[in-house]
């Protein structure tokens, strides 16, 4: 797996990646923490070649630390669970 931060294409909102990584035969997952610029951690499976995409969501690969790093000032006890994603907040309760 790799870890990639991007953003959405107009900050805190707009598209994402995900169809065109599908598109090109890749998988790709978005995680739970964004920051307040509209970055986020996601989730590769398979090998694509980031540069190919809209520089709008500016891309990058990080890594796993990285990844962790960035979403620890979220939720400070994630951690990268089996299978390498990382955990978030536990679900609140409904009454």
């Amino acid at each position: 797996m790799r870890y990639l931060k991007w953003k959405l294409s107009h900050g805190t909102w707009g598209t994402h990646p995900v169809a065109t990584i599908a598109a090109m035969g890749g998988r790709a997952n978005t995680g739970w923490a964004v920051d307040d610029d509209g970055y986020r951690i996601a989730y590769l499976w398979e090998d694509v070649d980031i540069t190919q995409l809209d520089s709008a969501w500016d891309v990058t690969e990080v890594t796993e630390a990285q990844a962790l790093t960035f979403c620890q000032q979220f939720y400070a006890e994630a951690e990268v669970q089996d299978g390498g994603t990382i955990s978030g907040p536990p679900p609140e309760d409904i009454e």
